[in-house]
């Protein structure tokens, strides 16, 4: 059965097969059928368009063939038939042509011929004499009429002219009318009513305007802060819901593991605090417990063998003294690395005062302390590290300032041994200092610190002020026979201690040598040794040694400020050294290309320029010093130095314009403490240089002001407009700089930041940042407006007062900028000949007083010979002859020529006889005309006033008047007067002196004069004293107007007042626990002496003078107060800082007039603060002040 069905399937599988294969078999025929046909239809079409083309392409061919033809035989027609045309064209001109020609050459046949010349000058000769006739017929009507047209405007203008002068005088006089009723009283009464009823009614209409505006203003915030209000209090209400909804989840997610965690840190904090309070007790326990086990008696009782001894040395040495020892190192360390030095002044031997910085290390010193201690108690007493823990004990104490715990424990490390030596039961030996021990011993053995101890005892007495016993100490051990050469360099150290805390810096500067020798001492000890050495050289004038001791401190390597200043000093001892200084320049130099010196480039520049004037190379100088003042970190005091060397340089090249300018920045830069000779000498100079430099400058203006009246109006304006651009480009430059003056306070505030003890930072006007932030903001939303009072209420109502201004602005003749306007520069030129001759009137006086200043102020007489010889040159024959005749007597005298002083003289008497000059230099009694003019308004003056505090008034009032005839330097003239009214005040004649007075004042209306505040002080001085005279005479007490003080029978017998009463005044002030330097507060000025006698009085009365003579503007007030039967002070108050202080002691101390009666040993000028006198006054120990003030001042 299977098999069938398999061969049925087989069977219907091949049918299939067949089927499909006739299928497939008909289709490729039918497909090969239709491939035939469709190839046969591509062929026959294929030819038929390639017929069809063919037959296309041939009658194309045959069409352009006809039209070709065509063509050419048109082109060839028109061709011949324009040859044609030219030809007949070229017959027709040649024929034009001949005929032309023959007419022209009958017509030149018959020019030629003399008829035809004789006619044309026939006719030529007729027209010109009709042309002459008419021409002059002509002129002569021409001139006819303009005499007639000038007569008659000559007639219209006189009529015109005469009318206008009429109508001006009317003017005028209607003018003059109004004038005049503009000056009566009923004008200005209704003037005055008319204009504050105007000002009421604007009042009231800006009060209303304003009203308004404001209410407005009000409703349209109100309004918008409400609607913000609304939509702010929305956007709340949102996020706050927000806000909850995400802190529930949160919440809600943390509060689980808060809890876990919070049960975890609770048991760890409290098996921390277990695990502490366990350990803490056991501590306690076992420290009580060894106390009370390990006393020191007791402990001596138990034998000191082997185990004990290295059991309590390792444990004393490991456990206390490494730890207390390395706090100890650290103090040190930090203290000398926070502390900062001023390498300018003194150096101190020891970075730590403890006077001064014992709080610093209060608290690492009480540590040390403890652990010392503690050291010392649980341990036995025969330990090898006690006495090291006693040292440490004994320096801790002394950086505490606690000197008499430091020596107790320094003494009792020296006790320690001769203790060890009774109970060893050895010899007692002499010697204090003990034996050092050598080899291999020293390296294996303990170190013994009984040398240490007796040095740091030494220090101590030092630091005490008992340095006869630290020199006893050290004597001691410098003839101890056991004294080595390791303790050489110690000892100098304490004695360089000593001698500096006694001030004698000579005495200091051997030992200071050896410590800098010395290299078993520490580097920072010799780095400081040799650093104070050679500052005291320098101040001896040892220079070379200076330098050596410098360059002794960069062999050191020392950190980078001290490298600095060494290198500094060192090249200033070279340039004081003189001789070859390129060592110095190459050092310098090296300076400035390493940045790291960036901060101290000023100060090289400054010494490069003095190295290099002193090599003569004044214009490599000049390029330093500016430098050095334009050096991004500058400082004021460096730039008062730089400008007044830079003075110096100019003056001495005569540049005194220049030099005027440095000596005037320099004054500027110093502040209001000059302090050494350079800056005395720029101040001094730069008052002297004053009345040079405006007589050159008056020249020089008048010069130019002469040339431009020279030029043409042209000319004028265009000189004019550009100084007018120039002027506008310094007002754009100073703006610009004034609106950047924020970002310049910054740096500079930057650079001098480590300077500055207050830092006010935060508020707002020490903050140049905020300060530009505010001037931004008020520009941008403002503009920029001048500084006045009400500017936005004037922007708006200002009519009248802008009105008013501009008037101003057009009399004063400058613009809304303050600029000068053009045509006031115009009318400054001079173009009359009035003008012209003050111009050259004010130039001679300029040309005498320039010779004058070189005369007499600054002694120079090459340039004063010269303004002599221009000025003669110049203008031949001036007004003052006389007096250059006299000058140039006078510098004929001066420099020794006295032949040519002859000839001067007889010049003047000869043409001169009865000038001021002439008498001069007559001969007078004595015989002594002839130096008279030697003599100079200086030294004259100077010793005239010298007589004046001497109180040699008889002798002054004479020589006072004299110098104002003799002399006529202007300067010096009202020096005089002033000083001849002080005599006469002094001699009681005070309406006579207040006469005087009273007409200098008037002529020197000036309130910043000096001269003036002078004269205002005596005037007071007189008023007081003519005051009290009169007060005595009636009241029948004695006044004394030659003192200017009075003795009544009640202030006689207080005439001095005592300690205790100074110290009453000075209860409302807190007395400070000790002496603080501030040099900002109040200073007093204290002149010292021992024992009050009556040339105290007279020192007294002397300062009082001095006070209201040259610093009467102050009001100074003077006292005498006795701290004891012995030490006393004259008290001169109150000044407002230091700084003024110290101005008014250096003028003190150099007028040694005022003391004559002391000699130099018997007193002392000092200064002292307010404070500072609360605290003498209360503890009236002067000589402990004085300590403080050495110190500190």
């Amino acid at each position: 059965m299977f098999a069938g069905a398999h061969t049925y399937a087989q069977q219907n599988t091949d049918s299939l097969r067949i089927a499909r294969q006739k299928k497939l078999d008909s289709t490729r025929a039918a497909q090969q059928r239709y491939n035939d046909s469709m190839r046969i239809a591509r062929q026959q079409k294929l030819d038929s368009t390639r017929a069809a083309q063919q037959k296309y392409n041939d009658s194309v061919r045959e069409a352009r063939a006809r039209i070709l033809d065509s063509t050419r035989t048109a082109q060839k027609r028109y061709f011949d038939s324009l040859r044609v045309v030219r030809e007949q064209r070229l017959d027709s001109i040649k024929e034009v042509r001949q005929r032309r020609a023959d007419s022209l050459a009958v017509i030149r046949e018959y020019k030629a011929s003399k008829r035809y010349k004789d006619s044309v000058a026939a006719f030529r000769k007729a027209r010109l004499d009709s042309i002459k006739l008419v021409r002059q017929i002509r002129l002569d009507s021409i001139k006819a009429e303009r005499k007639r047209v000038t007569d008659s405007i000559v007639a219209v203008r006189k009529a015109y002219v005469d009318s206008i002068r009429a109508v001006q005088k009317h003017r005028s006089d209607s003018l003059a009318k109004i004038r005049e009723y503009r000056q009566s009283k009923r004008y200005k009464d209704s003037v005055q009513v008319v204009r504050k009823m105007k000002l009421d009614s604007i009042k009231a209409v800006r009060t209303a305007y304003y009203d308004s505006i404001a209410s407005e203003r009000k409703r349209v915030n109100d309004s918008v802060a409400k609607v913000r209000q609304a939509y702010t209090d929305s956007l709340t209400a949102v996020r706050q819901a927000y806000t909850d909804s995400i802190k529930e989840v949160r919440k809600i997610r943390t509060d689980s593991l808060a809890k876990l965690k919070e049960k975890r840190e609770k048991d760890k904090v409290a098996r921390e605090k277990n695990r502490e309070n366990k350990a803490k007790l056991a501590l306690e326990l076992k420290i009580k417990k060894k106390r009370e086990a390990y006393d020191n008696e007791k402990m001596l009782k138990k034998r000191w063998g082997f185990p004990r001894s290295v059991i309590h040395n390792t444990f004393t040495r490991f456990n206390y003294y490494f730890n207390a020892d390395q706090k100890m190192d650290e103090a040190l360390d930090n203290m000398q690395r926070f502390r900062r030095e001023n390498y300018d002044s003194l150096l101190a031997l020891f970075p730590f005062n403890p006077d001064r910085d014992s709080t610093v290390l209060a608290s690492d010193m009480d540590s040390i302390i403890q652990k010392a201690s503690l050291g010392i108690q649980i341990h036995d007493p025969r330990t090898k590290w006690g006495d090291d823990l006693y040292l440490l004990l004994g320096q801790a104490y002394y950086y505490k300032g606690d000197y008499k715990n430091a020596s107790d424990a320094f003494k009792y490390v020296v006790s320690l041994r001769d203790k060890k030596k009774k109970k060893n039961k050895k010899k007692q030996s002499s010697s204090v200092v003990q034996a050092e021990k050598k080899g291999l011993t020293k390296m294996l053995t303990h170190r013994s610190v009984h040398n240490e101890a007796i040095l740091w005892l030494a220090r101590v007495y030092t630091q005490q002020h008992k340095e006869g016993d630290a020199e006893s100490v050290l004597d001691l051990i410098e003839t101890d026979p056991n004294f080595s050469g390791s303790l050489s360099g110690r000892v100098a150290l304490e004695k360089s201690f000593i001698r500096l805390s006694q001030q004698d810096f000579r005495g200091a500067i051997k030992p200071l040598g050896e410590v800098a020798a010395d290299d078993k001492l520490p580097d920072w000890v010799r780095m400081r040794a040799a650093y104070i050495s050679g500052q005291l050289q320098q101040k001896y004038e040892q220079y070379t040694a200076s330098a050596e001791d410098f360059h002794t401190v960069l062999d050191l390597h020392p950190k980078i400020e001290m490298d600095f200043y060494a290198k500094k000093n060192m090249a200033t001892s070279l340039m004081m050294a003189g001789g070859e200084q390129q060592d110095a320049v190459v050092v310098l130099k090296k300076i400035l290309k390493d940045g790291k010196y960036a901060q101290y480039y000023e100060q090289v520049y400054y010494l490069l320029g003095r190295l290099a004037v002193n090599s003569g190379q004044n214009k490599e100088a000049i390029a330093y010093l500016k430098d050095g003042i334009n050096a991004v970190k500058s400082t004021d005091e460096q730039k008062a130095k730089s400008y007044a060397t830079l003075g110096d340089i100019y003056y001495t090249q005569r540049e005194y314009e220049n030099a005027k300018d440095a000596y005037d920045s320099a004054s500027v830069y110093m502040g209001n403490a000059p302090e050494g000779d350079l800056m005395e000498t720029a101040l001094r100079r730069s008052v002297a240089l004053t009345d040079l430099t405006k007589p050159l400058r008056t020249i020089r203006h008048n010069d130019s002001l002469l040339h431009l009246a020279s030029l043409d109006e042209k000319e004028q304006r265009s000189v004019v407009r550009k100084y007018i651009k120039m002027l506008e480009d310094r007002r754009a430059d100073s703006i610009f700089q004034a609106e950047n003056a924020g970002f310049t306070a910054a740096l500079k505030n930057a650079n001098t930041n480590n300077k500055s003890k207050n830092n006010y930072a935060n508020w707002y006007f020490s903050n140049p940042a905020l300060m530009q932030k505010g001037f931004n903001d008020f520009k941008q939303k403002w503009g920029s407006r001048a500084p006045a009072d009400n500017w936005r209420r004037s922007a708006a109502g200002g009519f009248a007062r802008n009105e008013q201004q501009d008037e101003v602005d057009e009399e004063s003749g400058l613009d809304a900028n303050g600029i000068p306007t053009e045509e006031s520069l115009l009318a400054a030129i001079p173009n009359d000949a009035a003008a012209k001759d003050k111009i050259l009137l004010d130039i001679r006086a300029a040309y005498i007083a320039a010779a004058n200043a070189y005369v007499n102020a600054l002694e120079d007489y090459p340039p004063a010979i010269v303004v002599l010889d221009t000025m003669d040159k110049r203008f031949p024959k001036h007004e003052f002859s006389d007096e250059a005749i006299y000058l140039r007597y006078v510098i004929a005298l001066r420099t020794n020529k006295l032949d040519e002083a002859k000839r001067y003289r007889a010049t003047l008497l000869e043409e001169y006889p009865d000038s001021k000059w002439a008498k001069l230099v007559q001969p007078t009694e004595d015989g002594d005309g002839m130096t008279a003019g030697a003599d100079g308004v200086i030294p004259y003056y100077d010793k005239t006033y010298s007589m004046l505090l001497e109180r040699d008034f008889e002798g002054v009032l004479p020589r006072a008047k004299e110098g104002q005839v003799r002399f006529d330097a202007p300067a010096y003239k009202d020096r005089f007067q002033i000083i001849e009214a002080i005599a006469l005040a002094k001699l009681g004649n005070f309406n006579v002196a207040d006469s005087v007075l009273t007409a200098f004042v008037t002529t020197h209306t000036d309130p910043n004069d000096s001269l003036r505040r002078w004269a205002d002080a005596v005037l007071k001085y007189i008023s007081e004293n003519r005051t009290t005279l009169s007060t005595a005479a009636g009241g029948g007490t004695q006044a004394q107007a030659g003192t200017g003080t009075v003795d009544t029978s009640a202030a006689g017998k207080v005439s001095v007042s005592d300690a205790n009463a100074n110290a009453n005044n000075v209860q409302q002030s807190k007395i400070p626990a000790t002496y603080k330097f501030d040099p900002k507060e109040e200073h007093l000025v204290m002149f010292c002496f021992r024992v009050q006698e009556q040339r105290t009085k007279g020192v007294q009365a002397g300062i009082e003078d001095f006070n209201k003579f040259k610093f009467g503007s102050l009001q100074l007030a003077t006292d005498i107060t006795m701290f004891n039967a012995i030490d006393g002070v004259i008290t001169v108050k109150e000044f407002t800082n230091k700084n003024q202080a110290v101005i008014y002691m250096n003028s003190l101390k150099k007028t040694k007039q005022l003391f004559r009666e002391y000699e130099e040993r018997e007193y002392q000028i000092v200064m002292i603060s307010k404070s500072n006198f609360n605290k003498l006054a209360a503890d009236k120990d002067l000589t402990g002040y004085i300590r403080f003030f050495k110190s500190k001042y």
